[in-house]
């Protein structure tokens, strides 16, 4: 196998950058100038690997999710066929497997996602495999409850998810961790055994 490419390494420092700046000031104020610094390369470098900032937003979107997809993939993969939903939650809301830049930056695509359409269909693809995901999960620990009852739960304990890494930024997850978790299960005891 061959070694890769000067393109290859430098598109990757490049989207490297752009992540950790997307999740420190969002995808707006990323700008080429912040990126380029944060990579360590004039802005022409920047521009000259990876295009104009559209194509640079479509790079980041495939790049974490193609993160997301082999990171969850590989979890699903360990869940236990019984019993799933106390290790979900534990997956979702242990400290050790947070990752408020990861959320950052997806909710960053996200809320992008209504100026440009591509991005838009991209993003809900990616939370709806989530949400089914974790519905399906759900489901098979729980089977006599409505498919109403399991969506909802399970769109509540992904929002909670999401909500809790977002607050980061502000130094308030740590202390919103427990809480978070708790009312995940309290979602779950709502259902029926």
């Amino acid at each position: 196998m061959g070694r890769p490419s000067k393109k290859q390494e430098r598109t990757e420092e490049i989207l490297q950058a752009f992540q950790r700046c997307v999740a420190r000031f969002g995808l707006e104020g990323s700008s080429l100038e912040r990126i380029a610094e944060e990579a360590g390369l004039q802005r022409s470098l920047v521009r000259h690997f990876v295009g104009n900032r559209d194509d640079l937003i479509a790079m980041l979107a495939d790049r974490v999710i193609a993160q997301s997809d082999a990171q969850w993939s590989a979890f699903l993969e360990i869940l236990p066929p019984q019993g799933a939903v106390e290790a979900l939650l534990e997956g979702l809301f242990h400290e050790a497997t947070s990752d408020p830049e990861f959320v950052l930056v997806i909710e960053s695509l996200i809320f992008a996602s209504s100026q440009k359409p591509e991005l838009q269909q991209l993003m809900q693809q990616w939370l709806k495999r989530f949400t089914d995901d974790v519905t399906g999960i759900i489901a098979r620990d729980f089977p006599q409850n409505s498919a109403e009852d399991l969506s909802a739960v399970a769109f509540g304990i992904v929002s909670l998810y999401f909500n809790l890494d977002s607050l980061a930024p502000i130094g308030l997850n740590d202390q919103y961790r427990e809480p978070a978790y708790k009312a995940a299960q309290r979602l779950i005891n709502s259902l029926s055994n």
